[in-house]
């Protein structure tokens, strides 16, 4: 053997050692990162038993301790930043929807993966795991909600992108993008597009509620976003909604999770169902459509819902048992959620991550909360703005600032939002504009009630230190030593998405003491109110409050199936988190002790307390305007908040409360300049109050840096750019009836009649003029794309960014919509310069549904393509476009 054969046979022998060392380091193949991912789910599947399959079909995944899988809760929220304590909280999705900034969204949701890996890279992955409580950080969140807000009573509009299914798709495809990632090998974090396919309100109804939908409103309004989110995005997870179609719960539903979603647009991740949606087949009073849990399941699995969130599927165990499915059909959707986890990296030790490397430092740091800030200036809309008063001068010398909304931190965070270490409230963004300018600060009233609460919390103390003095034990009834002794300004716990009560505390099954010395400043009735799981308030030693929620008859499980009696029952145990009131008679001056004995829920369930203690009065109004009657300029600020439009609950009428119009009427009444800043997730209808207010500014819920964008943009520091994504109503009289889901006379494509502002509309401290655009071509085939090239004006005297918008209206299909939006711009233009806007119309710009191919197809005809500054015919200009035949 020559010596080079010799060195040829050490090298193979050295490569197979290697090979079989790598393997060694591996009990099962499924372990190994470096096979592929098919042959490791293979490997996984061939060794898990049925029970073990069952229970990774559901959002609580246990651990399988003998096969070294950790366990994992698939539930995280991601609408507009992490719902998490410490992180950045962004806009509100409909904030967000009105910058009009794809580049900028996605530089968000990047962000906002990037503090969900560092979390996950960070903090201990161990923690304890309940259905909705997990300590453990994730990667799997569900969002974005791209439901169409097609009526403002909706609560969970403010969640989504708007009322168009362009700009829908647009904004929720670049949430996807940043979420995802985009690396070859492993995902950074899943996106979740919900709720599919036909969902949006009204939510009392949401567990029983049959949408009834054209398959023009389906394929036009409806469903473009989920198949872009799709098609174009690759999201890996879907979320099936509560609410029925055609009669089956969409969870169930053939035409959307088979035939559409999977056959049609090739769908190959994960379906899950919102929590608990799987019970409503079967529950008394819901759907109905199923006899039990077994029988749900199994036809939400044969239908393609691969996990559940909930306890329903524990059922599949009986179901396949019974013969009613097959094991090898719950083999097709657990092929799919361990593919996901494997492509997550969930399995793989942290070297083989690239997203393993993103620090802990990442999370609401200086850049992100830049980022914040600016995404906030972007969303601010401008509707109103008499003789130019904006902006204001930064030199005046005294400002109210009044209204509900002036110091909320709760409401500038909306709906799904995070807690994060600091929140600018608008009031706070005004002084620290203002350092040299006498602000006169007031709520005056609630946002919907008569009555005004003037807190009294922040009177209480203990010792010398603002708040209560809190004592934590690790069991149920105050026994054993206290793990945890610390000092709370408020109370407001609430053990949900990886939230506690206090380090060290455990999430459920503990108890607490809270004590504190409250001196009142005015003599009258106090008011306590109390949500929580069980407990009793004392003043001065005598109670004065108390819950105890009586124990159930039997061991409940979420998820479980409940028979009618047991329904009653568990509802009835819940009683305590809807909150009492409790009144006290106090003096001012004198001094009372407050404590309050607090037990958790008990082990996987949410534990929940909180306490608010306040002055009641009627809100009236003279005199405040006494107190500020020599001000130069009163900033009202109102609107709603998330209390009044979210999950689970909406408005029944759009117009602003009444006792907001008597505010503003007085406000008006001093003869001082009114400047009304609007907080709302959804439009507001304002046309009677009008005339109280010489300039109207949507803020929305601006996030955590919303109150210094509101004060840039009242006093010049940044000129609004912002557009309506939705229509604002003159009343609701102009909506049609809620359950109604035709897109009749519904949104800017569809409404008849004057709104007072519409979609797309927006002012700015600039003028901008738009030339006349020219058209690639004239006449184009189907399929084909067209460019339009709009030149653009910024003739004032202030730099700014103007929303260029392009819409299609076609001339001779008798069922398209008014108009559509089919591209825009945001485009920055120096005063005094001009640019020149480029726009590329899609082929799928022209297309409508076709009743011949079940969807949509382009539209051969005569067609007038709309360009400029909102949706208003005024604001419009066209060009004619011919779409002929494809040959």
């Amino acid at each position: 053997m020559t010596k080079k054969s010799i060195l040829l046979c050490g090298v193979l022998a050295l490569l197979l050692w290697t090979a079989c060392s790598e393997t060694e380091k591996y009990q099962y193949p499924f372990q190994n990162p470096k096979l592929k991912v098919e042959e490791r789910v293979d490997n996984l599947m061939s060794l898990l038993t049925l029970q073990e399959k069952v229970s990774m079909m559901i959002n609580r995944s246990l651990a399988i301790e003998r096969l070294g899988i950790p366990a994992y809760n698939w539930w995280g929220e991601a609408c507009h930043g992490l719902i998490a304590g410490g992180v950045t909280v962004f806009p509100q999705s409909i904030a967000l929807a009105a910058t009009f900034d794809d580049p900028s969204q996605l530089t968000t949701y990047t962000m906002v993966s990037d503090e969900a890996r560092a979390r996950y890279n960070t903090l201990p992955l161990d923690g304890d795991i309940g259905p909705y409580v997990s300590a453990i950080p994730n990667l799997t969140f569900w969002a974005p909600n791209i439901n169409i807000f097609r009526d403002p009573r909706w609560g969970r509009g403010q969640e989504t992108y708007g009322e168009d299914p362009f700009l829908m798709s647009r904004m929720g495809l670049n949430v996807v993008l940043g979420m995802q990632g985009d690396d070859e090998h492993y995902y950074k974090t899943h996106a979740c597009a919900k709720h599919y396919g036909v969902h949006s309100g009204p939510e009392p109804l949401r567990h029983e509620f049959n949408a009834v939908v054209s398959m023009r409103d389906l394929w036009e309004t409806y469903l473009p976003a989920f198949e872009t989110l799709v098609v174009k995005g690759n999201v890996r997870e879907v979320m099936c909604a509560y609410s029925a179609y055609e009669g089956e719960p969409c969870c169930a539903s053939n035409r959307l999770l088979v035939d559409i979603l999977r056959n049609r647009w090739g769908f190959d991740g994960m379906v899950v169902s919102d929590c608990d949606a799987i019970n409503d087949f079967y529950v008394k009073g819901r759907h109905e459509t199923h006899p039990n849990a077994a029988a749900a399941s199994a036809d939400a699995v044969l239908t393609g819902t691969d996990l559940e969130c909930g306890r329903s599927y524990n059922a599949l165990i009986e179901a396949v048992e019974k013969g009613i499915i097959k094991e090898k059909d719950l083999d097709v959707s657990l092929r799919r959620i361990l593919t996901e986890r494997f492509r997550l990296g969930l399995l793989d030790p942290a070297k083989y991550v690239p997203y393993s490397k993103i620090p802990g430092s990442v999370i609401d740091c200086q850049e992100h909360r830049d980022h914040a800030l600016k995404m906030a200036h972007e969303s601010q809309v401008l509707l109103k703005n008499e003789g130019n008063i904006l902006p204001l001068d930064k030199n005046i010398k005294s400002i109210a600032v009044v209204g509900p909304n002036i110091n909320d931190s709760i409401m500038m965070r909306g709906n799904y939002s995070g807690s994060p270490t600091h929140c600018i409230t608008i009031l706070q963004g005004l002084q620290n504009k203002l350092p040299n300018t006498r602000i006169i600060s007031e709520r005056g009233s609630e946002i919907d009630s008569d009555y005004l609460q003037i807190p009294q919390i922040h009177l209480v103390k203990h010792d010398t230190q603002k708040g209560f003095l809190a004592q934590y034990y690790a069991t149920p009834d105050f026994s054993g030593e206290v793990i945890n002794t610390s000092h709370t300004e408020t109370i407001n716990f609430r053990t949900e998405g990886g939230y506690g009560f206090g380090k060290d505390v455990p999430s459920s099954d503990f108890s607490a003491k809270y004590s504190g010395t409250y001196v009142p400043d005015f003599t009258g009735t106090l008011c306590f109110s109390v949500r929580g799981d069980n407990y009793v308030l004392k003043v001065n030693n005598k109670k004065i409050g108390e819950y105890a929620p009586k124990e159930l008859s039997f061991k409940y499980t979420p998820g479980m199936e409940l028979t009618e009696a047991q329904r009653r029952e568990f509802t009835a145990s819940m009683k305590g988190r809807r909150g009492s009131i409790y009144t006290l008679q106090v003096k001012e001056g004198e001094t009372y002790q407050i404590a309050l004995d607090y037990k958790s829920g008990k082990e996987g369930r949410v534990s929940q307390l909180s306490v608010d203690m306040y002055e009641r009065k009627l809100a009236e109004f003279e005199e405040l305007k006494e107190k500020i009657k020599d001000v130069e300029v009163i900033i009202y600020v109102g609107g709603i908040t998330p209390t009044q439009e979210g999950e689970g609950h909406e408005r029944a009428r759009i117009e602003l409360p009444d006792v907001q119009k008597r505010f503003l009427k007085a406000m008006r009444e001093t003869g001082k300049p009114v400047i009304y800043v609007n907080c709302s997730g959804s439009a507001v209808a304002l046309a009677d109050i009008d005339y109280a207010y010489d300039a109207l500014l949507q803020a929305w819920y601006p996030g955590q840096e919303g109150g210094t964008a509101v004060a840039d943009v009242l006093f010049g520091d940044y000129n609004p750019s912002g557009k309506l994504p939705v229509t604002f109503y003159k009343s609701t009289e102009q909506l049609p009836e809620f359950t109604n889901y035709s897109m009749d006379n519904r949104t800017y494509r569809y409404f008849k009649g004057e709104p007072q502002y519409a979609f797309g509309y927006g002012l700015s401290y600039t003028n901008f003029k738009f030339g006349a655009a020219t058209l690639s071509s004239n006449s184009i085939k189907a399929g084909e794309k067209v460019e339009i090239t709009i030149p653009v004006t910024n003739a004032g005297k202030m730099d700014g960014a103007e929303i260029v918008q392009v819409y299609v209206k076609s001339l001779t299909n008798p069922n398209a919509p008014i108009k559509s939006l089919k591209g825009y711009v945001r485009q920055d233009i120096k005063a005094g310069k001009s640019e020149k806007v480029k726009i590329t119309l899609e082929p799928e710009s022209f297309a409508y549904y076709n009743a011949d191919v079940d969807g949509l197809k382009i539209f051969p005809g005569k067609y007038q393509i709309l360009y400029g500054n909102s949706s208003r015919d005024i604001d419009l200009k066209s060009l004619d476009l011919e779409v002929t035949p494809a040959v």
